[in-house]
């Protein structure tokens, strides 16, 4: 019986996904991985963890995305696999496992990358989508990166259709549809804390967290 639990968020870029998940995971004292998950996939598989950067929650929808020369000694035998190059699915893949592998073996909480449908039979998986009103949005990205209005507009089109793509291509649900997805929530009605606060207190209630 899976005794550990997962809360896996996908998020809108501007939303404050990110943050509330690290307010939730401090909270449980659990670790949240984002970004984390390129390095952990890198070293476990031998592969350059830049091409894991440049395949991340991107999608080429199945072409080749990038020829792999020189590959470390650990990761031989995947080479065999693969052969002598490295599709972004058999990136998606070998980052899918160790998702997979971190759900299994310690309670977490996973942003983004598609871990709400590759944990979908996890039996004590929770995911949220965290989304928030468009000018909010462009504000929140405005001021972190200390940018233009416009600049944080397109950044958003362009990060938010690529989440999109990643997601919808990977899986068979659609990138931030409710019915994809255990709770969705706008961030733009309680704020970023608050929000985290009542995701935190449904996430125990759901997941049965004492």
């Amino acid at each position: 019986m899976q005794n550990n639990y997962v809360i896996t968020i996908g998020r809108e870029l501007g939303s404050g996904g990110k943050a509330i998940a690290q307010i939730i995971a401090q909270a449980l004292n659990i670790p949240v991985y984002d970004s984390h998950l390129i390095n952990l996939a890198a070293k476990e598989s031998g592969i350059n963890p830049k091409l894991f950067e440049k395949a991340d929650e991107v999608t080429n929808k199945g072409f080749l995305a990038t020829v792999v020369r020189g590959i470390s000694a650990p990761f031989t035998s995947l080479e065999n696999f693969y052969g002598n190059s490295i599709s972004n699915d058999s990136l998606f893949e070998v980052q899918a496992n160790i998702i997979r592998k971190k759900a299994e073996t310690e309670n977490c909480i996973i942003v983004g990358r598609c871990a709400d449908y590759v944990l979908r039979e996890h039996p004590r998986h929770l995911s949220i989508f965290v989304r928030a009103n468009y000018d909010d949005r462009v504000k929140f990205v405005s001021d972190r990166n200390i940018i233009s209005r416009e600049k944080a507009k397109d950044i958003i089109e362009k990060t938010d259709n690529q989440r999109s793509e990643y997601h919808d291509f990977y899986s068979e649900t659609n990138w931030g549809d409710s019915r994809a997805y255990d709770l969705c929530v706008n961030s733009s009605i309680l704020g970023i804390e608050k929000t985290a606060e009542f995701l935190l207190y449904y996430a125990k209630k759901a997941l049965d967290i004492q």
